[in-house]
């Protein structure tokens, strides 16, 4: 199994940033099964969180139901321009 970002760089970086999630819509591009989702989600308002793998949505979706997971690339998604306050790329290219 691969353990990505054993070193929490992910989690440091998002510290570092300093961005309050509390009552924010928050858009995750690149969610996978939920690894930063997890850490903030609590706090949002809203969590529209995407990724093209279908079986780590599904993962997502079981442990966060209160989060809009979305089995579908950034590009396929039809979102207006008010859907998000707080936008985060995770292991996104």
């Amino acid at each position: 199994m691969i353990v990505e970002d054993p070193e929490l760089h992910e989690v440091d970086a998002l510290a570092a940033v300093g961005a309050s999630f509390l009552g924010r819509r928050v858009l995750e591009i690149g969610a996978g099964g939920g690894r930063l989702t997890r850490r903030y989600a609590a706090d949002a308002a809203s969590v529209i969180a995407t990724d093209p793998d279908a079986d780590a949505i599904a993962d997502l979706r079981l442990e966060l139901p209160s989060v809009d997971a979305r089995a579908a690339a950034i590009e396929d998604l039809a979102l207006s321009e008010s859907t998000a306050d707080i936008v985060l790329f995770a292991w996104s290219l």
